[in-house]
């Protein structure tokens, strides 16, 4: 797995290349619980270059999405492939968390607004 973390000021957002799984997800969970503690209230996760996420990655979402949404929080999922999109729908995530077919629109459902006034 590739992370990379990209400055937004409206959420923390990370590009997530390559494999979720068991052996990858400890450096996720490290570096989302990290910008959870600066006070991050929204997360993006941008999945357009994921090719695998297993149970072990799906619990990091799960994790963050009951951290941030008592306090009004969000976590955007963009950018899934066709057979990681299923996955979310078989297990009902699509429900809980926000899907956007890529980042223009997860960044536009955190600040509908073109110039951002």
């Amino acid at each position: 797995m590739h992370l990379q973390e990209i400055e937004h000021p409206a959420a923390a957002i990370f590009q997530v290349k390559g494999r979720l799984d068991a052996t990858s997800t400890p450096e996720l969970e490290k570096k989302v619980l990290l910008s959870l503690d600066k006070g991050v209230r929204h997360l993006v996760m941008d999945f357009s270059e994921l090719e695998y996420i297993n149970s072990a990655g799906l619990r990091i979402l799960v994790m963050v999405y009951q951290r941030l949404n008592p306090r009004g929080g969000r976590v955007i999922i963009c950018g899934v492939r066709d057979y990681i999109a299923e996955i979310f729908d078989i297990s009902g995530y699509n429900r809980i968390f926000s899907m956007q077919s890529d980042m223009r629109g997860a960044l536009l459902e955190l600040d509908p607004t073109p110039d951002g006034q």
